[in-house]
């Protein structure tokens, strides 16, 4: 029984952790405030020659498509009193692939966050006292581990973003969309590789704190566990 639970701890724990990943992206990906942030710390809108409300709703009609809250990215911007069309045909091919890929990550968020609930209730049904004393242990060096692992494609990324990126991009994509000119695409210069290296900090940021967060809460569980068993003891 004990084996299995620790099994089971395991898949549990790594399961969290990409709860805390996905639920960080998502975050991150959706967060106009964040976006404007670093767009005015790496000066975008002077660069690609737009005001900074112009490219906040620029912003803002790309986090609505990437949500599935907008049906294509058909948006025009008004430039030396000429109305232009920002995004060609495979900066709009690109974006597609990037809300499936936001599509998939919500399916995948609501079943892992489901595995994950049934782990804890069948756990507390089937034997409360392992579940204290085996289940708990298992998880938090289990997380701990994962975090690790976490950490050292953080590390990479710090060494050699560029590639990191592009292997990333390798990984996700099944074509070559994502590989956009700076002097045809406008996509590709309102979120340079200066933009996505602080975007993936902030995302480590916020999967830090809700990895943070979680353990406070275990210890603090564990905590008030003892101080109650040792007042029953007294």
């Amino acid at each position: 029984m004990k084996i299995t639970i620790r099994i089971i701890a395991v898949i549990f724990a790594v399961l969290l952790c990409f709860v805390f990943l996905l639920s960080a992206i998502r975050y991150v990906a959706f967060n106009q405030d964040i976006y404007r942030r670093l767009q005015i710390k790496h000066e975008i809108a002077p660069f690609v020659l737009m005001s900074q409300d112009s490219l906040d709703n620029v912003t803002k009609d790309l986090i609505e498509y990437m949500k599935g809250d907008r049906d294509d990215l058909v948006i025009y911007d008004v430039q030396d009193g000429q109305e232009r069309e920002i995004f060609n045909e495979r900066e709009k091919m690109h974006m597609v692939d990037v809300q499936n890929l936001f599509q998939l990550s919500e399916r995948i968020l609501v079943l892992m966050i489901c595995v994950l609930a049934i782990i804890l209730i069948a756990g507390f049904l089937i034997d409360m006292d392992i579940m204290k004393s085996v289940f708990i242990k298992t998880t938090v060096i289990t997380m701990i581990i994962t975090v690790l692992l976490f950490i050292m494609i953080i590390f990479y990324m710090i060494v050699d973003f560029h590639n990191f990126w592009l292997l990333f991009h390798e990984l996700i994509f099944t074509n070559d969309l994502y590989m956009l000119d700076p002097y045809t695409d406008l996509l590709v210069n309102i979120m340079p590789m200066d933009f996505f290296v602080s975007i993936c900090f902030n995302i480590s940021f916020y999967f830090g704190l809700l990895f943070l967060g979680t353990s406070v809460t275990i210890a603090g569980i564990k905590l008030i566990r003892k101080v109650i068993k040792n007042g029953q003891g007294i």
